[in-house]
């Protein structure tokens, strides 16, 4: 009878350090590759930079367009600016023009 109670504490020991060691594993291979892991917050990082060079080159055109805008406003009408646009929308061109479309 003692032999089999030793043989049961050393069993339920055992099984107790094997279910402990799996948790560990499990959970440091979830933090490394996991959805939210080591390996995704590079991910994440790498597409927040690309992101954020798009949203600069956004910001950037559509600082362009609102200036052209600007530039077309009824208090400050530029002339050449009024003439391109009429020549390029009606497709007035002399021969000798050269017209260079920034769109």
């Amino acid at each position: 009878m003692i032999i089999r109670h030793r043989w049961r504490t050393a069993a339920a020991q055992l099984a107790l350090w094997l279910v402990a060691t799996g948790a560990v594993v499990y959970f440091s291979q979830q933090a490394y590759v996991g959805a939210h892991g080591l390996v995704a917050s590079r991910e994440f990082e790498v597409e927040i930079a690309t992101l954020s060079a798009q949203l600069a080159s956004l910001k950037e055109t559509r600082e362009s367009y609102e200036h052209r805008i600007d530039l077309l406003s009824s208090d400050q009408l530029d002339p050449d600016l009024l003439d391109e646009e009429a020549r390029v929308d009606l497709g007035w061109l002399h021969p000798n023009d050269r017209v260079v479309e920034t769109r």
